[in-house]
């Protein structure tokens, strides 16, 4: 395998801090260091911090929508399938990859806000698809609006990382999610 490019090193870099202390409380030193770059490394990649958050999250984006495409695959059944992502497994603590920089008011440059919209469209868009297949299957209540609820369920997990974090009990986050589960069973038929 390839050692991978100065470059690459500095977007990686970026990813994790971005994930551990944010677009604001993270320096170009920070990400300088964390890569083991020379002074200067960064800015022949990048012209400024936020062109690297830029390109870092983009990649995160990249990576969590691939793993949506894995939890929502074509053959999976489609309760079954909102069901895994309701339950998989996160770090509360940590909170959402992407969605935690919402609370910066960062958020509001279009080159850190796209991406993280980007992962937030596919959420729902998956999620909105399972329904509606499960409503045309007739294994799913067809008077709910699936794209409302594509909309409620990406909102709760995002609530279940805000009440784990500030409640510092990771359990808060697998019981939105389950409490979830047994509203859509209440309105779930079997086949």
């Amino acid at each position: 395998m390839p050692k991978p490019s100065k470059r690459d090193q500095l977007v990686e870099a970026t990813k994790e801090l971005l994930w551990e202390v944010g677009y604001e409380a993270m320096s170009p030193r920070d990400i300088q260091a964390r890569s083991a770059a020379r002074p200067g490394s960064l800015y022949h990649h990048f012209r400024s911090k936020l062109a690297i958050a830029e390109a870092a999250l983009s990649e995160a984006a990249t990576e969590e929508i691939a793993r949506l495409e894995d939890v929502f695959s074509a053959d999976t059944p489609p309760l079954e399938a909102v069901r895994r992502y309701l339950l998989l497994k996160r770090d509360a603590f940590r909170g959402c990859r992407l969605g935690r920089l919402v609370h910066e008011a960062s958020i509001e440059h279009e080159e850190l806000r796209r991406p993280v919209a980007a992962y937030f469209d596919a959420v729902r868009n998956h999620i909105a698809r399972s329904l509606a297949r499960a409503q045309s299957e007739g294994t799913f209540a067809a008077s709910l609006d699936s794209e409302e609820l594509a909309v409620s369920l990406t909102a709760l997990i995002q609530g279940g990382y805000v009440l784990a974090r500030t409640f510092q009990d990771e359990a808060l986050m697998r019981r939105a999610a389950e409490g979830a589960l047994s509203l859509i069973s209440e309105v779930s038929r079997p086949k």
